[in-house]
């Protein structure tokens, strides 16, 4: 309770602020607002908060505030009604819908090292074997002593095995192992605490948001999972809590990366494996991923299809066409090969049965962006699959399908919503699904696209809680409105094609 107070006094106190600052007394401020001076007196104490961000902006506007100065008591009066975790978490979520990260990770070229080098220092050859142990001093030291054990690896050409027991957001590891690692024949497999107090406000978003460059890098990557208190469990005393093992040397690291010891003898390499298969053990797999070559993605479609099309969520800068779709149009479009499309075919019929089913109990949340809709209007595609998959659906049908989307909008099966262009704009790479799992999948330059899931019960909360947060921030159009402009854009194409 008195965490929560203070939170909320965060509002609080920066609306005492502002109307010091404008010599306006407690009283004439609630005859301006026509807002009860005791209400006003409590939101000033952090005993309560305005009940929506309207009466926030009422508040505002009656004290003429600043536009710069508006934002700030807005970012307060979240601050304090969501909490510092939760309320990061959805800036988060909406820095992953922009793309601000840098997902692809492009390798990095390795920094000049300045005579430090460790095959010069530590007459690593990379042929000879050296059974002893290296202590590793600042930044630049350990990276280059991780980069030449990853290189030194790859070199034999052999299938190879990289484990980690690391926080994606420690030090530089993720973007020191993709630069190092890309092209190569390894497998990386890697163990990290989630926060256990998911009712407190998730961290959990922030750690898979910063798993996303070695999800969808080009690696082969596994990532397994445990709960803990985790401001508590990993913090600046742990003692070296990054391990690193690479077939026959390991390493433990600081959390800033800045000091490691490297172990080359066989004895203390066996027992940091013999540690990190203990704690395997108590672990759960995060992120099933897997690339979409047309087995693996029949695959997926046959066994994660279902939980797509009664997903509760599903963002994309482009509409999710497949809902509606109809069978002719489908039959037009595959490119498939005979047994191809008629599996595709397949499992669109089972699954279309399945969503109507499941849309009667509750409508799933589509959120896109006008542009994309217009994208899809304009050329027939949708990154619901991959473009060699299917021939450009006819303009005729583009229509058909518009038509479609709005019925079931307006019948209740599909909740469609429109982000906000200058408020939130969506990575045009990146789909999720929102459902007992959450879905990503990734479309890459030159390359297939990418899918994982991610099995945890905080991010999927935290998805849920960010379209209500989203909706009443201005940063999601409302259905009705949403709907009105699908039907404009309806008229506008009707005309044109």
């Amino acid at each position: 309770m008195r965490g929560e107070r203070k939170a909320m006094s965060s509002y609080g106190d920066s609306l005492r602020k502002y109307i010091k600052e404008n010599g306006m007394s407690v009283r004439k401020l609630s005859i301006e607002t026509e807002i009860n001076r005791t209400l006003l007196q409590k939101y000033l104490s952090g005993e309560r908060l305005p009940k929506n961000l309207e009466e926030v902006n009422h508040i505002s506007r009656c004290l003429m505030l600043s536009p710069a100065k508006q934002e700030n008591l807005i970012e307060c009066y979240n601050r304090s009604r969501y909490g510092e975790k939760r309320y990061e978490g959805f800036l988060m979520i909406r820095d992953m819908l922009k793309g601000l990260t840098n997902f692809r990770m492009h390798p990095v070229a390795q920094r000049e090292s300045g005579g430090n080098d460790w095959n010069d220092n530590a007459g690593w050859d990379g042929g000879a074997e050296i059974k002893e142990s290296y202590v590793c001093m600042g930044a630049l030291e350990v990276e280059n002593a991780l980069r030449y054990i990853l290189k030194k690896q790859s070199r034999t050409g052999q299938p190879w095995k990289l484990q980690l027991i690391a926080q994606p957001e420690a030090g530089n590891l993720s973007r020191i192992i993709l630069s190092a690692c890309t092209g190569q024949n390894v497998e990386v497999e890697q163990i990290i605490c989630l926060d256990e107090e998911t009712t407190e406000g998730n961290q959990n978003i922030k750690t898979v948001y910063n798993l996303l460059p070695m999800l969808f890098g080009s690696l082969r990557y596994q990532s397994l999972f445990y709960y803990d208190k985790k401001d508590a469990h990993i913090n600046s005393m742990s003692l070296l809590p990054i391990l690193i093992l690479a077939e026959d040397i390991a390493m433990i690291c600081s959390y800033k990366m800045d000091e490691a010891l490297v172990f080359c003898n066989t004895e203390s390499v066996n027992f940091c494996r013999r540690q990190y298969q203990q704690m395997k053990q108590r672990t759960s797999l995060l992120t099933p991923c897997f690339r979409d070559d047309v087995t693996e993605w029949m695959s997926f479609l046959q066994n994660f299809m279902t939980d797509l099309a009664v997903a509760e969520i599903c963002i994309g800068s482009i509409p999710c066409v497949t809902y509606s779709m109809d069978e002719s149009i489908l039959k037009e479009i595959l490119c498939l090969g005979e047994e191809g499309n008629q599996c595709l075919m397949d499992v669109f019929a089972k699954n279309r049965g399945t969503f109507l089913q499941a849309s009667d109990k509750k409508a799933p949340i589509n959120i896109f962006e006008e542009s994309g809709l217009r994208r899809f209007m304009e050329t027939g595609r949708s990154d619901e699959y991959p473009d060699d998959w299917y021939t450009p659906i006819s303009p005729a049908s583009r229509l058909r399908m518009l038509e479609a989307m709005i019925a079931m909008a307006e019948n209740g099966y599909m909740d469609y919503v429109m982000v906000s262009p200058e408020n939130l704009s969506l990575d045009p790479n990146l789909l999720i699904y929102v459902n007992e799992n959450v879905v990503f999948q990734y479309h890459q330059d030159n390359q297939l696209s990418q899918y994982f899931s991610i099995n945890e019960r905080g991010v999927r909360q935290s998805f849920r809680e960010f379209v209500g947060f989203a909706q009443e921030n201005g940063w999601l159009y409302d259905t009705a409105a949403t709907t009105g402009r699908m039907k404009e854009i309806l008229a506008e194409y009707r005309e044109k094609f």
